[in-house]
């Protein structure tokens, strides 16, 4: 085999390793894009029933990877730069948004929620204002 053959053949197998190694299988690629569209469709019907109740999206602060809405009647002058100043729920795309997690205005803490036991205890997130006693979900 000449020198032209056998640049011509390692450039060929370097060009289907890297092909290779960026291939996905068909079935793996369709479940990435049907979970994914299911994700999205289920943000869509949170979000519109959230904010139905007056929470409002947070276009600044939400990306590809975590969402937030704001319960702008709870905000408060807040001292500490750690405390929320206004009750936040924010999801996680690592957790495929199925757990809503929610920081109370004037605190720090992180409750978790999946989706539908948040709308158990909404009516108590809501009312929950700065320094009163966070509600209990026992």
């Amino acid at each position: 085999m000449s020198r032209q053959s056998e640049a011509k053949k390692a450039r060929r197998n370097k060009r289907r390793a890297v092909r290779e190694s960026n291939w996905l299988p068909d079935n793996v690629l369709d479940d990435l894009v049907t979970s994914q569209a299911a994700i999205a469709t289920d943000l869509e019907v949170f979000d519109q029933r959230i904010t139905a109740r007056g929470w409002i999206f947070d276009e600044d602060e939400s990306d590809e990877d975590f969402v937030f809405w704001s319960y702008e009647p709870s905000g408060s002058d807040v001292d500490d730069d750690e405390a929320a100043p206004v009750t936040t729920i924010w999801m996680s795309a690592d957790e495929d948004a199925e757990i809503a997690h929610v920081v109370f205005v004037g605190t720090a803490d992180d409750y978790q929620f999946e989706l539908m036991e948040l709308f158990d205890h909404l009516d108590a997130i809501e009312a929950y204002r700065a320094g009163g006693v966070p509600p209990r979900f026992d």
